[in-house]
């Protein structure tokens, strides 16, 4: 994985499914076209995923907890700790269950959105 695919996983994506558009039309089978034309769905969508994160609205809830959750740890982990020019006194257990648990969201949330859309893709063709 390239520096671009990290802060653009669509063009990782794009790579991807060109190469399997590629793969079906060289298929000299049925198997290999089906298991190809299997990865373009697949790939479309995880594509899918990738666009629909990013036309959020800005006051969906998902991206306002995830900008407050940023402000919070910037404040206090690059703010106060890094540059030292602050304090921020302990918000409790509570609030860093609730910042780790927002920040495991955004994680997990997108690698379920990819796995159900995949099974998604793969029972409709049944």
């Amino acid at each position: 994985m390239g520096l671009l695919e990290l802060f653009n996983p669509l063009s990782a994506i794009t790579g991807a499914l060109t190469k399997a558009y590629e793969a079906k039309l060289a298929a000299g089978n049925d198997k290999d076209r089906i298991a190809a034309e299997v990865e373009i769905e697949n790939l479309k969508a995880r594509r899918d995923v990738v666009l629909s994160s990013v036309n959020d609205p800005w006051w969906s809830p998902r991206t306002i907890m995830g900008w407050c959750v940023a402000a919070f740890v910037v404040k206090t982990v690059l703010w106060d700790t890094v540059l030292g020019l602050g304090t921020t006194p302990n918000p409790g257990s509570m609030v860093w269950w609730i910042v780790v648990t927002v920040i495991g969201f955004f994680f997990v949330s997108k690698s379920a959105e990819g796995i159900a859309s995949t099974i998604a893709s793969s029972l409709r063709r049944r």
